[in-house]
């Protein structure tokens, strides 16, 4: 996750083999600029108990980028690698001997490592909306603050969660620095379907950047109706054997 801003939310499970099993979930994410309605890109979600992968799409439907998590072990940590075929912008924790890692690669092609000591409490990555969920009663009545990692500087950040009132059905949760140079990382907001704690919508610096190496400023709509939880297992070979196209037409 980089900067605050970078706090993507967003991932994919991975599938199992080939036998038709029906254990994987899989779901749709539209990207919009903030302010806009003009579709830039779209995040397809694929995840059982253990995998989670999600592979971005160009409007036309070309597959661009794809990140992969392995939530096996700590839900909220989870090892995972994300490539963007477009610049070939990387990062992602790994596990190396008794040791985890922290990498990137920019878009100019820079590369760093960062070995990671982790308290039991801190998040990784998509592991937020797994703390969300296993911590839902504490984030609505109080908040809660925890260390989360900016993958690229290998480091660990407090970051301040509170929940907005409810809004009907959904419910905001609000992400920001909780430090006193907070003011100067932009807020993130995630909102969820209160009844089933199903991500709706995120709002903030995403896990896509443009050609300088900034997160885009996204809206991002999930939509119930386009849920399926009978996505057959061999649906996770197929997002990782995707081709990955490298650019997205104006």
């Amino acid at each position: 996750m980089r900067h605050p801003a970078a706090l993507s939310l967003i991932a994919f499970s991975a599938y199992a083999a080939a036998s038709p099993s029906f254990a994987m979930a899989q779901y749709t994410g539209e990207a919009f600029a903030r302010g806009s309605d003009t579709l830039i890109y779209r995040e397809v979600h694929i995840e059982d108990a253990s995998r989670h992968a999600i592979v971005f799409q160009c409007p036309d439907g070309r597959a661009f980028a794809r990140k992969r998590l392995s939530t096996a072990g700590a839900p909220t940590q989870p090892d995972f690698d994300f490539k963007d075929a477009r610049n070939g912008y990387e990062e992602g924790v790994r596990g190396e001997g008794g040791q985890r890692v922290a990498y990137v690669r920019k878009v100019d092609g820079q590369r760093s490592e960062h070995p990671l000591s982790i308290d039991a409490g801190a998040v990784i990555d998509a592991g937020f909306d797994a703390y969300v969920r296993a911590n839902w009663d504490r984030v609505i009545q109080g908040g809660a603050s925890v260390p989360f990692l900016m993958t690229g500087r290998g480091k660990f950040f407090p970051v301040k969660i509170t929940a907005a009132p409810a809004q009907g059905p959904d419910r905001r949760i609000d992400l920001r620095l909780d430090a006193w140079y907070g003011f100067a990382a932009p807020t993130i907001s995630v909102t969820y379907t209160e009844a089933t704690r199903l991500l709706r919508r995120y709002e903030g610096p995403g896990t896509i950047r443009d050609e300088h190496g900034k997160p885009l400023d996204v809206r991002i709509e999930f939509s119930p109706s386009g849920r399926k939880s009978d996505v057959p297992s061999h649906a996770w070979d197929d997002a990782l054997a995707l081709p990955l196209d490298g650019r997205c037409p104006a």
